[in-house]
């Protein structure tokens, strides 16, 4: 499979060499010849995609395209309410949920012209308990949590660009595991009404693309942001000087080096960013607020039907309903702590970058891998994005972290870029 950017094909729309009608045959067939196998969507919605597809094909004859994203196949992860398509959660309580409403985010991006292909495969309340997803580069592994079917669905060609949700890790280490790019743009920055919560003040609607210039003209499409200048020196990066080496197994460790030393050859300013005090508590932190939060929201559901709920999202629904009032306060308070110190700390560089994750993608669908390197930014609420820098000894993929003050998102790609052009990573799943 040779991808095609968003802009390859806003050209063939454009020039009518192709229809969103013909793209849209082409994604189709693509899943029929693959979900057996990967099982990223809960719902294909092909009569819905066709309908869309002929009324912008109609259009794009007229000479009119929406958006930059006119024709665009997308997968949306099934906690996002789809207007008369099914929306499970990953929850047999959920099984026959149709909502009458699109989440904001799915009504922009069908403004914008984009067909919304299905929902994809999550995690169950967008928790850790697993999805039956398996990942495109090695279906013996996880494509990671919880949006699962997101990543493997445009990992695998499913899709154009697809859509999820990150409270601790849930876009950059499915992303990073896959061997695509994954954007967690600043807190709020993407709207969440209509998204099903986890944790309020930590969600994050974030998404998925195959290379960093298709996520800023998604960025740009859905925000109005303008894509930052390119960057026309070296970025000057920050690598934190604790926890995330001790952390990270040898394959993560060593790629992460390997990626550093490439784009110091390359000219970026490479320098030792010292984590503030504060950090020793953001893992803690995260804990608190997202269990104390998850709690509130399932409460009234979770007394209903506590023994439908998965093992995971039950436990920690059961112990956020133990937390004290002063416990949770406290954590919020901590919380602004440590994004202020964060802040101070990251000021005097363009970026800071980490390994995307601890390790490759796990063996099995079971466990969907740990989050640790990607919680700290979802709870300053940071912008963060993953680019795949190379494979691991077992031919999996891994993937650079880099993130930035808040509201500098469009910088934030630019930088990115730069990094994904200094890295060169061109490989894609061996899978057709």
């Amino acid at each position: 499979m040779t991808p095609k950017t968003i802009a390859e094909i806003h050209r063939l729309i454009g020039t009518r060499k192709k229809t969103p009608t013909d793209l849209l045959e082409e994604a189709i067939s693509r899943i029929k010849a693959l979900e057996p196998r990967i099982s990223a969507w809960v719902t294909v919605d092909e009569a819905g995609a066709r309908k869309a597809a002929a009324k912008l094909t109609k259009e794009a004859e007229d000479g009119r395209l929406r958006s930059p994203l006119h024709g665009l196949t997308v997968g949306v992860k099934d906690i996002f309410n789809t207007k008369g398509l099914r929306t499970t959660m990953g929850s047999p309580i959920y099984a026959d949920n149709i909502p009458d409403s699109d989440a904001v985010v799915v009504s922009k991006l069908r403004d914008l012209g984009a067909i919304i292909l299905g929902k994809t495969h999550t995690t169950e309340f967008a928790s850790h308990d697993n999805a039956p997803t398996r990942n495109p580069w090695n279906l013996n592994h996880t494509p990671g949590g919880s949006s699962s079917g997101s990543a493997a669905a445009t990992a695998a060609g499913m899709c154009d660009i697809a859509f999820g949700s990150q409270t601790g890790g849930s876009v950059i280490r499915p992303a990073s595991y896959c061997g695509i790019v994954g954007v967690k743009p600043t807190y709020d920055l993407l709207r969440r009404e209509g998204v099903y919560p986890l944790s309020w003040t930590l969600d994050h609607v974030g998404f998925f693309t195959r290379c960093v210039s298709d996520a800023e003209v998604v960025l740009s499409a859905l925000t109005g942001l303008e894509k930052s200048a390119a960057t026309r020196r070296a970025p000057r990066i920050g690598v934190p000087d604790r926890y995330f080496n001790e952390k990270a197994d040898p394959d993560a460790s060593e790629g992460f080096r390997s990626a550093i030393d490439t784009l110091a050859k390359k000219g970026a300013e490479i320098t030792t960013l010292r984590l503030p005090k504060s950090f020793d508590n953001a893992h803690a932190t995260h804990r608190v607020i997202m269990s104390a939060e998850a709690a509130a929201v399932h409460e009234r559901l979770f007394r209903k039907e506590m023994t439908r709920y998965r093992p995971y999202i039950r436990g920690q629904v059961a112990s956020g309903l133990l937390i004290p009032a002063p416990t949770y306060l406290s954590a919020l308070r901590i919380r602004r702590i440590y994004r202020d110190e964060m802040s101070k700390a990251i000021a005097p560089f363009d970026a800071f970058a980490t390994p995307s994750t601890t390790t490759a993608a796990p063996e099995g669908i079971a466990w969907t891998g740990d989050p640790a390197f990607n919680a700290p930014w979802s709870l300053s609420g940071f912008p963060s994005i993953t680019v795949p820098s190379g494979l691991s000894t077992g031919g999996l993929p891994l993937g650079l972290q880099l993130a930035a003050p808040s509201g500098q998102d469009m910088r934030l790609l630019s930088i990115a870029k730069w990094c994904e052009g200094a890295l060169g990573f061109d490989k894609t799943p061996p899978i057709e």
